[in-house]
């Protein structure tokens, strides 16, 4: 089971209102799928990231739901708009309880 929460957001801190503003997001998770079995024979319990969510000054601009083929770490990369300077917000949860939530702001001139 991973409890590592650790988050990597990279994305332009300022920018014109109406640029193309590229974000990448990482989160460090191990990913368990729920298909491994145990060098005794158990089964591994399923430990995934099952949403990735991110709100720009409090509107949700892009979503991912995650399955078990997804690997561990996932990489995500997606745009928006720049259209006014606010917060936004990342926010992973996942199977047992797992959440992780990050904020970077954006300056629009």
């Amino acid at each position: 089971m991973s409890k590592t929460s650790r988050t990597i957001v990279r994305m332009a801190q300022q920018a014109r209102q109406g640029d193309i503003v590229e974000i990448t997001a990482i989160a460090q998770h191990d990913m368990e799928t729920g298909f491994r079995h145990s060098e005794q024979g158990e089964r591994i319990a399923r430990d995934i990231i099952r949403t990735f969510v991110c709100t720009y000054s409090g509107e949700e601009v892009f979503r991912a739901d995650l399955h078990p083929g997804t690997g561990a770490n996932p990489l995500i990369t997606f745009t928006t708009i720049a259209t006014e300077s606010g917060t936004l917000e990342f926010t992973w949860t996942g199977d047992d309880d797992y959440l992780a939530v990050t904020k970077s702001q954006l300056s629009v001139s």
